[in-house]
């Protein structure tokens, strides 16, 4: 028989025990990745809170029945698969560029540090992350008192010596707008926010860039004291004005080839080591769409995924297509950086490394270029050589209509120089 005091033991251990499986159940609970909506917010400057720039992310499944975490950027869906929990860290890196988030799990809150060319370059923005939110700007309560929809004619910079005109073009239902900004180097995709009250804001993030962009929207519907940040020393001004006649110069008159005499050709290593030149006998007879890219450049993912299923279909009809990655001095870390962004995006086309980023090795390797030559920019070069056109920048499938326009007419095009003899 038990005695009463074992009795009375065993019952002081068991609470004692229920106790501790308690405190266990709750700490889990605090360090588990909750499933469903969160607002993540990066610091892009330390010292003032008007540029937290925050996005929209959800903790997930795909159709395959993986965890994702799904960054949301107006019609974009980024699909972050590289992500680990450990204890209560979560790692996350996002697809095809180098960045990666680094935070602790708190419950209902994420705190850590974006870096946005991965933690061991350093140079972290402070991360913070809520669930359950889905509003991206949350903060800003006050309904909508305008609607901002049409074109704007947008001056960066105005009345400096870096001013320059861009275009925007955004879309307001309710609250809520998305819409995009082109320039003539590229355009600054997917941007998704609100109007509250006459505050307009708008935010994207995409693996390379970081973008907040904000006005106030005037009694004659004009977007004033506006201000854009994309890191602590990319900020700048701006204002614009609805100009539904306005445009930027096309893509393909920016630049000119000043010397159709001097021989296009280059030597660049690919990923195996092996030197490719544009005069190879592969290349011989075949239509060549040479690409200046970088596998830091979001408007270069964009151009080479819409190539992507182009050069699929046509290249055993003799489209070849080559991309000239401008990235850093050092080849075997180069390397890793384009490989990484090819195969995310699934491209079978040539990839080759010319040199640093930055336009002193771009300009070398398009000597007989002239004019503000982009990254992306683009060479069309014909069955027998010649050079039939150049484009610089590129607007992606963020601007709509002109991603469209461009698209059906440069697929003309290609099928144009491939039915030439």
């Amino acid at each position: 028989m038990i005695s009463r005091a074992k009795i009375f033991h065993l019952f002081v251990l068991t609470i004692l025990f229920a106790g501790l499986q308690n405190v266990a159940t709750a700490q889990n609970k605090e360090n588990v990745f909750q499933f469903g909506s969160w607002v993540g917010v990066i610091q892009l400057n330390d010292a003032n809170h008007n540029s937290d720039m925050p996005f929209n992310f959800n903790h997930t499944f795909n159709r395959n029945g993986k965890q994702i975490i799904e960054i949301v950027n107006a019609g974009e869906r980024i699909n972050v698969t590289e992500f680990s929990i450990k204890d209560d860290s979560l790692r996350m890196k996002l697809p095809v560029f180098q960045s990666e988030i680094i935070a602790q799990m708190l419950g209902n809150q994420l705190i850590g540090f974006y870096y946005p060319k991965g933690k061991a370059e350093g140079n972290g923005y402070k991360f913070t992350a809520n669930f359950g939110i889905t509003d991206r700007f949350n903060q800003y309560k006050e309904k909508s008192m305008v609607n901002i929809t049409g074109k704007y004619e947008i001056t960066e910079n105005p009345g400096t010596a870096d001013e320059s005109k861009t275009l925007g073009e955004f879309f307001q239902i309710g609250d809520l707008v998305t819409g995009s900004i082109l320039t003539t180097s590229g355009d600054y995709r997917y941007l998704d926010g609100k109007v509250s009250g006459r505050k307009f804001m708008v935010s994207a993030i995409d693996g390379a860039h970081t973008l907040l962009i904000t006005a106030d929207v005037s009694a004659d519907g004009s977007l004033v004291n506006g201000k854009f940040v994309g890191s602590r020393k990319w900020k700048s001004e701006w204002k614009g004005v609805k100009n539904p006649t306005f445009a930027l110069p096309k893509a393909d008159e920016l630049v000119t080839v000043s010397d159709p005499n001097i021989k296009f050709n280059f030597a660049f290593p690919d990923m195996e080591g092996k030197i490719v030149k544009l005069s190879d006998s592969r290349f011989n007879g075949k239509v060549v769409i040479i690409q200046a890219a970088g596998s830091w450049c979001p408007n270069c993912m964009d151009e080479v995924r819409y190539y992507k299923p182009i050069y699929d279909e046509l290249h055993t009809k003799g489209l070849e297509i080559i991309t000239l990655c401008f990235e850093t001095k050092d080849y075997d870390k180069s390397k890793q950086r384009i490989i990484r962004f090819r195969d995310a995006i699934g491209a079978k086309f040539v990839f080759l490394h010319a040199g640093e980023a930055g336009s002193k090795d771009r300009t070398a390797a398009f000597p007989m270029l002239q004019g503000p030559l982009a990254f992306p920019s683009t060479v069309f070069i014909d069955r027998k050589g010649v050079i039939r056109k150049v484009e610089t920048g590129f607007s992606g499938p963020g601007t709509g209509q002109h991603y469209v326009d461009f698209a059906k007419e440069t697929r003309l095009f290609i099928e144009q120089l491939l039915s030439e003899n």
